[in-house]
């Protein structure tokens, strides 16, 4: 019998009232003696605590009384001493998945079986620091396959309909800048959205669709202060289709690894309000806000890195600015390449054109390098290829073949003839920008070690390829 129990647990969950909460637990905890660290947050909560066993559970019985914690499951474990010299309560706006990063503390926990391994436990033969405990030897495959089949029946009852193929308001905000105090809203909105005549304003105010920071009708009249916060109201929007058909590849306590389908944008903007990855994944993952860790253009499909919380994205993105991210794309263009490998180092523009297009831009531009290989030219007149972007500039693979005299076949953008298309995201039953990213290689934020994603291959590239012998 050991004298001293160790509970550990991270649970989403929805809390409020954080505040009150912290109070009665650290009386709680200080009755019974009991020190650790317990973290409080929005989406949910994270404890590492350790004393006497009745102290304990007077603890966890009083954490599933609390909505949302219910069915809150803590991982247990006898120890020897106690580990914690003092007791931490903490709230803070985002919940910390467990980070292995330390192998000096006096126990650490398992992100996978959330087992608590002692010092001893750490000598054991099967132990790998910060991969595999001896417990549970990494993610089990079929719990995983598990995980993920639960997910995708999650993502098919969210996208049926789809979000924002049922009618809604859609509002846009509107703040007010310096060089507006003073004026009226009708003045100050013409100079912030100068393109647009001020008769549309008028009528908009006239309906009442700009309200004010309590949601109230503001008139044209309004006199409006600098800071002020403005929203313009759209009732009853319906957006266009995408496609929502998201595929869980990996799921674990920090990040997410998803194969993007298109069309379907990533973020708010536009037409776009519900149908975008964003929303989905607010949804799927509630209260937590899982944030991409890169960007896939909205018809662009294939390995998305996601992380499940701020501190996660700091972690991978600082990857991606070190260039220590390997991302290998597969792409169809028209035409044939003469060279069977051949690099595009062209500078793309810094800020958005026509459509929101980039140029090539050898006076101003930011540095870009692009790899290419070519895997097959086919007799229809175009190519498959291997693209290996080693910056991360918008647009970046698709400039630099239409630079090149090689665009991307169903691009509605950078199209043949050295021309700008008009439109940025393609229909759901239009021809597919054929592009499409096929692997990344990164370092795991919490365990340390090198993983490698793979989406597989769409139709256009697959039904591309020549069948039997050559």
């Amino acid at each position: 019998m050991h004298p001293f129990v160790c509970v550990t647990a991270h649970h989403p969950a929805a809390l409020a009232d954080l505040k009150d909460r912290r109070a009665a637990l650290l009386s709680l905890c200080r009755q019974g003696h009991l020190k650790g660290s317990i973290l409080l947050t929005p989406e949910g909560i994270s404890l590492s605590v350790a004393g006497e066993t009745e102290a304990t559970e007077q603890l966890i019985e009083q954490l599933r009384r609390w909505p949302g914690l219910e069915d809150l499951q803590p991982q247990v474990a006898g120890i020897e001493h106690q580990p914690f010299v003092r007791m931490s309560i903490r709230v803070k706006k985002e919940l910390r998945a467990p980070d292995l990063e330390s192998t000096d503390a006096p126990w650490i926990q398992c992100t996978n079986c959330r087992h608590v391994l002692t010092a001893e436990d750490r000598q054991h033969e099967r132990y790998e620091a910060g991969r595999h405990c001896p417990y549970c030897c990494g993610i089990d495959a079929n719990d995983m396959a598990k995980r993920i089949a639960i997910r995708h029946e999650q993502i098919e009852r969210l996208i049926h309909p789809l979000p924002g193929s049922v009618p809604h308001d859609h509002f846009r905000p509107v703040t007010i800048p310096a060089a507006c105090d003073g004026l009226t809203l009708l003045d100050a909105l013409c100079r912030i959205v100068s393109h647009i005549p001020a008769n549309f304003w008028q009528e908009r105010c006239d309906k009442g669709l700009l309200l004010d920071s309590a949601e109230r009708p503001a008139p044209a009249a309004t006199r409006v202060r600098a800071g002020e916060r403005y929203l313009h109201r759209f009732p009853g929007v319906i957006e266009p289709d995408v496609d929502m058909r998201i595929e869980l590849l990996h799921e674990d306590e920090a990040l997410l690894v998803i194969n993007k389908p298109a069309p379907l944008p990533m973020h708010a903007g536009g037409r776009f309000n519900r149908n975008t990855l964003k929303y989905i994944l607010d949804a799927l993952y509630h209260p937590q806000t899982p944030r991409p860790a890169h960007r896939l253009d909205a018809n662009t499909t294939g390995a998305l890195v996601v992380s499940r919380t701020r501190h996660i994205a700091g972690k991978i993105q600082a990857q991606f600015a070190r260039g220590e991210v390997e991302k290998n794309y597969l792409v169809c263009v028209h035409g044939h390449p003469a060279a069977n490998e051949f690099v595009c180092a062209a500078p793309i523009s810094a800020d958005a054109g026509h459509a929101g297009s980039r140029v090539i831009d050898a006076a101003s531009g930011l540095p870009a390098r692009t790899e290419f290989q070519v895997l097959q030219r086919l007799d229809d007149g175009t190519s498959l290829l291997e693209a290996r972007p080693l910056t991360g500039r918008t647009n970046q693979i698709r400039v630099h073949l239409w630079h090149l005299g090689f665009p991307v076949c169903g691009d509605p953008v950078y199209l043949r003839g050295d021309e700008l298309g008009d439109s940025q995201t393609l229909p759901v039953d239009a021809a597919p920008l054929c592009l499409h990213a096929w692997r990344i290689r990164f370092r795991h934020p919490l365990q340390r070690k090198l993983c490698e994603f793979t989406a597989a291959p769409p139709v256009w590239f697959v039904s591309s390829l020549p069948v039997g012998p050559a």
